[in-house]
């Protein structure tokens, strides 16, 4: 019996098929009911290890699809935003209702003539990294967050997309009992040679920090292998590609 991934079916294939979109709302009578609607465009959301273990003819709704929407796309990719820009026109939104189906849905749909396609590998790496960061993300509190919103405005000026390209993600650290706040900030590179231009970049970025937001203490780059999970584990991103805050308000409260 071979598997939805022996078939091809991965964390992040895209599916165009016709399904019902549940959720359950407080209807009229005052009373919750169901709401449902269709759609057309879907992205396997569950884990290769999981499509592993699902035979392609499993009757149990055990997968996970999150509808694909491509009206009023982000302009940002949105790794640590609500929504996840899966291709140049596609997205997901966290707060969207999911489905759950089984493994023979997929298989009979593909046998029906529905189209899968999937994504380019960086694009399928930020929709697993998103997934996990949505259940698991470290949100800025709120009377840091205009320190963190400089910092991020001046890592994603146009003019430092060449520093930015070398670069996976720059975290943020910040120690609130010192006044100013003092802040460290730790770029994860694609390539270890880049470390001193990277270095001299965030230098120069937090030169256009004011002080009454904050002080940089340490100035870090090195490749991932050089960063240690710690770090990773308490520190707030600064993502080079977007803005990690409600950016619908004047004044943020806090992450998104």
């Amino acid at each position: 019996m071979a598997s939805l991934y022996e078939a091809g079916w991965r964390q992040g294939s895209i599916i165009q098929i016709e399904l019902p979109l549940d959720a359950i709302i407080v209807g009229a009578s005052g009373r919750p009911e169901r709401s449902s609607v269709n759609h057309g465009l879907w992205v396997v959301a569950t884990q290769d290890c999981d499509l592993d273990r699902a035979d392609t003819d499993a009757p149990g709704p055990v997968i996970e699809l999150r509808p694909v929407h491509t009206q009023n796309c982000p302009t940002d990719w949105g790794l640590r935003s609500s929504k996840l820009r899966l291709t140049d026109t596609e997205y997901v939104e966290a707060t969207a209702p999911r489905a759950m189906v089984a493994p023979n849905v997929l298989t009979m749909a593909l046998d029906a003539g529905a189209t899968r396609r999937d994504l380019t590998f960086g694009r399928r790496r930020g929709f697993t990294t998103w997934l996990g960061l949505r259940y698991d993300r470290p949100a800025v509190p709120a009377h840091l967050v205009p320190l963190a919103r400089r910092i991020a405005k001046e890592i994603t000026r146009p003019e430092h997309r060449g520093q930015a390209a070398a670069v996976r993600e720059v975290l943020m650290q910040f120690d609130d009992t010192a006044n100013p706040v003092r802040y460290s900030l730790f770029a994860i590179l694609e390539n270890s040679t880049d470390e001193a231009d990277v270095r001299d970049w965030l230098a120069r970025v937090s030169q256009k920090v004011p002080v009454d937001l904050g002080v940089a203490d340490e100035i870090e780059a090195a490749d991932a292998s050089g960063i240690a999970f710690s770090t990773v584990e308490s520190s707030y991103a600064a993502d080079v590609s977007l803005v990690t805050w409600r950016r619908s308000k004047p004044d943020p409260d806090g992450a998104v």
